[in-house]
């Protein structure tokens, strides 16, 4: 008895399998770690078994869901040298895991590919699986910001409506605000020119002015510039002239997309992912609504930007030139592709309409879009720089519309500076 309750004791702090009286995996059985769960994971494993079908026994792809505390319980096993074989990672933290050494370098084996690489994709989503160079993963999804407006309403109220794909500015998109604004939706209820509650995020509106937070060259900060500080004036002026609900009234609907769904406002950022199209097909007639789609507003140099929330699939640093594990990858990759909305990749922009009929009558803005689509420059120290800016500078100047941005832009740069100065 003795022995079986030291040897549980073994299992239990995590040892190797073989230790609990198991075999290893197999060379070519792959676990793959996801955050998915409910109806996504069942979605998931469907294309999973699809994937190991074909793959006809060359290898296997066994699903992993961890729907909570996914970051920490996958820090926790790589810590233990149990990492997944695959796992997701936003975009935001491709840099760190790489930095770390716990992540596999794909860049030979992207370049050499056929089937994908670096070509397919446009180039800003591909952008963000990208560190010093080098590719650290493979985006499957690409989700970037766009305009949606209440066309009943503009028609209603007389107001042009912007282009489903021509450039317009951030003065224009303000101007439009104005015009929305205190006037009456169709139950005689005021409303607001839009919705900003921290989403979107501060990125663009630093960008905006066009100014960055962190240069390409991933050291030198860009967020005290004078076209960074100007586009958070346009932030600052949609908070100032209450352009948008103040920020402690957005939970009073729920959300603030709900803010859109029940026209209380006349435009919402969002992602070409964000489902409004079946929520107003569901509602009673008399509350449903035309939805018009424009891209976002170009930034004061002209470039057009849409902020891309994007995933990519890695792979443990052990497999790191592994040509059976990057062929599972590979494939596992390019099944999402028909999967989600919307593949990170050019000319597939069709299957949109596919996958979500709905939106269909935004596929010309959703092209547009995706052309446009990026993430910022991502660094090691992304999350501690994130937090300041967060707390310290958004927060703040969305609960005080006369808050100091500028001089604490300037903090925050500079401490941004030191602490990419103590990197090894």
């Amino acid at each position: 008895m003795k022995k079986l309750i030291m040897l549980a004791m073994v299992c239990i702090l995590g040892f190797s399998i073989s230790a609990c009286g198991k075999k290893d995996k197999e060379d070519n059985h792959f676990v793959f770690a996801t955050w998915a769960a409910g109806t996504e994971l069942n979605e998931l494993n469907q294309i999973v078994d699809k994937v190991n079908e074909q793959a006809n026994g060359e290898y296997v792809i066994e699903v992993q869901s961890i729907p909570s505390d996914y970051y920490v319980k996958i820090s926790t096993q790589i810590a233990g040298k149990r990492s997944p074989d695959f796992f997701w990672m936003t975009q935001e933290l491709i840099s760190k895991y790489a930095e770390l050494g716990a992540i596999a370098d794909l860049t030979n084996q992207l370049e050499a590919s056929t089937r994908l690489n670096a070509d397919h994709y446009y180039e800003g989503v591909l952008a963000s699986a990208t560190y010093e160079g080098k590719y650290w993963g493979l985006p499957w999804i690409a989700n970037p910001l766009m305009v949606y407006y209440n066309k009943t309403m503009f028609d209603n109220l007389g107001i042009e409506a912007p282009s489903v794909t021509d450039d317009w500015t951030w003065s224009e998109f303000i101007d439009v605000a104005r015009e929305l604004n205190g006037k009456q939706n169709y139950k005689g209820e005021s409303i607001y020119g839009t919705v900003v509650d921290g989403w979107p995020n501060i990125e663009t509106f630093i960008w905006a002015g066009g100014g960055d937070i962190i240069d390409k060259d991933g050291k030198t900060i860009l967020l005290d510039t004078q076209e960074s500080l100007k586009g958070v004036s346009y932030l600052q002026t949609m908070i100032q002239e209450k352009l948008t609900p103040k920020y402690s009234e957005v939970a009073s609907l729920g959300s603030n997309n709900v803010w859109f769904e029940k026209q209380r406002v006349g435009m919402f950022i969002g992602g070409l992912q964000d489902n409004f199209e079946y929520k107003v097909s569901q509602m009673d007639e008399k509350d449903q609504f035309e939805i018009g789609y424009a891209p976002m507003p170009v930034a004061d140099d002209g470039t057009a930007w849409s902020f891309d929330w994007t995933a990519s699939t890695v792979m443990k640093k052990d497999l790191e030139g592994n040509s059976l594990a990057y062929k599972a990858l590979e494939d596992l990759t390019l099944a999402f592709f028909e999967w989600k909305v919307a593949a990170p990749v050019k000319g597939n922009v069709e299957n949109v309409a596919v996958v979500a009929p709905l939106k269909e009558p935004a596929l010309e803005t959703i092209a547009y879009t995706l052309n446009n689509a990026r993430s910022a420059n991502y660094i090691p120290e992304w999350s501690d720089i994130n937090d300041k800016l967060w707390y310290n500078l958004y927060v703040k100047l969305l609960n005080d519309a006369t808050f100091d941005y500028e001089s604490e832009m300037k903090t925050i740069a500079d401490y941004a500076r030191e602490k990419i100065s103590t990197r090894k």
